[in-house]
């Protein structure tokens, strides 16, 4: 009984310690964003080493994600003082960023000015298998929060924007 005991302590203990092993979807990351370099439809090129100094949200996406649309508005919304990038996830909407960008503004009232851009390679780096997901990027260039699914309550936004500051 008493080797029963142990390992169950020794189990729960592993637990604790192990990184990931208790976490669900939207959980802490901590691991650098790879290197990256992205033209977007507002024509600036963004890279991770030019963001670094401030926090931002990455939101993977794509123009046929149509439950992600309300997730850009709220967020440029509500974060509109802030670095927010909306990143496809499939390749081929590279040739139609203004296009999409368009289809978003007019899918609900209110313009949306976040920069959109295309890069697959990416997504695939961080396991982005879903859209949206959004990443909060620490200003050291840490991954600081992994939000997968739609994200649209004010509230929500905020406590998700404070593990930033």
């Amino acid at each position: 009984m008493q080797f029963k005991s142990s390992v169950f302590v020794l189990f729960v203990v592993l637990l604790t310690v192990m990184p990931g092993c208790t976490s669900g979807d939207n959980s802490s990351d901590g691991e650098a964003i790879p290197a990256f370099s992205i033209v977007a439809d507002d024509e600036v090129t963004y890279t991770s080493e030019s963001l670094l100094g401030t926090p931002y949200v990455v939101h993977f996406s794509a123009s046929w994600c149509n439950n992600c649309r309300p997730t850009i508005h709220a967020i440029d919304a509500q974060l509109s003082s802030h670095t927010y990038i909306v990143i496809s996830t499939d390749n081929s909407d590279s040739e139609k960023l203004s296009d999409w960008h368009l289809q978003v503004n007019e899918s609900q009232e209110g313009t949306v000015d976040t920069p959109f851009a295309v890069n697959a390679e990416l997504a695939h780096t961080l396991g982005i298998n879903n859209t949206p997901t959004l990443l909060l990027v620490s200003s050291e260039g840490i991954i600081l929060e992994r939000y997968i699914g739609t994200l649209t309550d004010s509230s929500e936004i905020d406590a998700f924007w404070s593990k930033a500051v």
